[in-house]
């Protein structure tokens, strides 16, 4: 039998070492940035994460690439991926590599999966505002407690219910995550 994989799938490092490496933009993701995701996603016993930062993909796709392009060795699972705020809603957009499209059969081979995060977070959601939106899964469980709304929306749209961490500094990557 495999190992289950453990993924944290929405993560905030960049913004959490913004103020400690100097980042203003995508030209300061560099090596020294990447191995601090890296050390911090290994101190965590994690086998990957979703960088999914506030309404900027550029900065989690830069650090995707210097991750793989830097530290194949380390065999980290790293998603690019963006946290949306959306009609008092927030949605995770992840992009699934095409080796772990096919590798992975949670992402059910879809290049772009989405995730409703912290439903009912900031009072009571409408329903019907997320009926025509694509949603993958819903997070359940995260540092910011737990959403009873998660049940109702995973029965009725039929998708899973994920625990994540919402990490805003590196410590708390892999406070709650996935496993597959």
């Amino acid at each position: 039998m495999s190992k289950a994989l453990k993924i944290d799938l929405h993560t905030h490092p960049v913004s959490a070492l913004k103020n400690q490496m100097g980042i203003k933009g995508i030209g300061d993701i560099n090596k020294d940035v990447a191995a601090e995701i890296v050390k911090a996603v290994k101190n965590a016993g994690m086998n990957g994460i979703a960088i999914t930062e506030k309404n900027n993909f550029n900065h989690g796709w830069v650090a995707c690439l210097q991750i793989m392009d830097l530290f194949k060795s380390e065999r980290i699972i790293i998603l690019p991926g963006i946290e949306i705020d959306l009609n008092n809603l927030q949605l995770l957009q992840l992009y699934i590599p095409n080796i772990y499209r096919k590798r992975l059969p949670f992402f059910k081979e879809k290049e772009w999966f989405w995730i409703l995060t912290h439903p009912g977070l900031d009072g009571p959601m409408d329903m019907n505002i997320i009926k025509d939106l694509r949603i993958d899964a819903v997070e359940g469980k995260s540092l910011k407690g737990e959403f009873s709304l998660a049940s109702q929306v995973s029965r009725e749209r039929n998708i899973p219910i994920i625990q994540a961490s919402d990490s805003n500094t590196l410590a708390e990557i892999g406070s709650y995550y996935l496993e597959l």
